[in-house]
Order: structure tokens, then C-alpha cells, then sequence
């Protein structure tokens, strides 16, 4: 990638320190990011100073590096980790897991990503649909944490003869129906809240 190309910020060693700094859980800053870097070089001379490298991560192209970084590591481990469903779940085209993470962003994003939890101001909240078929990413979107989850839930055309895994966040009757009607099938953890008539078992 020729984003790179004329710097001393090398696409190799800018993604070797940038998984140490935060595989350790307390990088909080580019600052954090930047010490990790130097402190991998193999010598001084090799270190190069903060401003420049912020100037490399806030190129317009860093992200779509990234995001190209995280696609081809995504189908080198779907291709190690190939599974055949049970057969048990044969009948179904496929199965659909649905959840969503929520992860800390800095404060002074809280106008822009809310967070639920008045400890933390600001988060954001990653909704992704995952086919056990393939072990791949159907769809991915990030939001506010306080977006709801239901929102994200698969679109109810595309689950014809498919069977939606998901936790108690994604309660929805109006969905459940419509997606029984389209012909897809769910299993969805229920609330303490929930008190269902059992009409057939």
C-alpha cells in the first residue's frame, strides 16, 4: 500500500506494535501506541517522533488499511476452523447468530457515541450476524451504545428456511411473527420478565 511508501512508519511494524499495545489492555492514547512503536525498533535511529506518527494514523487511508488488515485475517481463521453443521440443523439453509459488544471509546466522544452506563460516557456498540454455516460476518454495524440491538436484527426477507440464534436483548414479537410468517425459525433467551402461554410442545 503506497500510503506508507515515503515514511519510517513501515505497514509491518505499525500493525506488529500496534496488536502489542493493545493486547495489553491498558492502552489508553496514541501515546500509548507511539511508545509501543519506538520501543520495538531495533535501534534509536529507527524511532521517529510523535508528530509524524499521528500524521500516518489519521491519514483518510489508515482505516481502509486496517479494515483490509482484519477481512484477510477473518477468512485465513474461517478457513482453519471449517465446520459442517450437526445434522440435527441439516433441515435449515443456515444458522444465524445475532449479539452485539460494547466497547469504551474516549470521553470527549460522548455527544457522539452515548454510552448506557453512567460510569463510562462514552461508548460504542459493534451489532454483527454471524453464519455458522460458513463461520463468516453476514453484516456488521457500529452504533451509540445506546442504539438498540433489535434494530440490527436480520432483515426478515433473508430468513426464509434459517434459524436466528440471540440473548434476551433482542426480544421482539413483531419480528418474532414476521419472521415466522416468512418461514425462518428462532431460539432467543427469554427475560426474567417473560411469561409465555404454551400453546403447543
Amino acid at each position: 500500500m503506497d500510503l506508507y511508501n515515503e515514511s519510517a512508519v513501515q505497514p509491518l511494524s505499525l500493525v506488529l506494535s500496534l496488536i502489542a499495545a493493545l493486547s495489553k489492555g491498558n492502552c489508553h492514547s496514541i501515546a500509548d501506541l507511539h511508545r509501543q512503536f519506538n520501543g520495538m525498533c531495533l535501534s534509536e535511529k529507527d524511532s521517529i517522533a510523535y508528530k509524524p506518527f499521528h500524521n500516518q494514523l489519521s491519514k483518510p487511508g489508515f482505516d481502509k488499511f486496517l479494515t483490509e488488515l482484519v477481512k484477510y485475517a477473518m477468512v485465513q481463521f474461517t478457513r482453519d476452523n471449517v465446520i459442517r453443521l450437526p445434522q440435527k440443523l441439516a433441515c435449515f439453509d443456515d444458522v444465524l447468530l445475532q449479539d452485539g459488544s460494547s466497547f469504551r471509546v474516549h470521553d470527549s466522544l460522548a455527544d457522539i457515541f452515548p454510552s448506557r452506563f453512567k460510569k463510562t460516557p462514552a461508548a460504542i456498540e459493534c451489532h454483527v450476524t454471524m453464519s455458522l454455516k460458513s463461520l463468516s460476518p453476514k453484516a456488521m454495524t457500529v452504533t451509540a451504545d445506546t442504539a438498540s440491538e433489535r434494530t440490527y436484527l436480520p432483515e426478515v426477507g433473508h430468513m426464509t428456511n434459517k434459524l436466528l440464534l440471540a440473548d434476551a436483548g433482542y426480544i421482539d414479537f413483531q419480528y418474532f411473527s414476521q419472521l415466522h410468517t416468512q418461514g425462518g425459525r428462532f431460539i432467543v433467551r427469554g427475560g426474567k420478565s417473560l411469561n409465555p402461554t404454551l400453546t403447543e410442545a
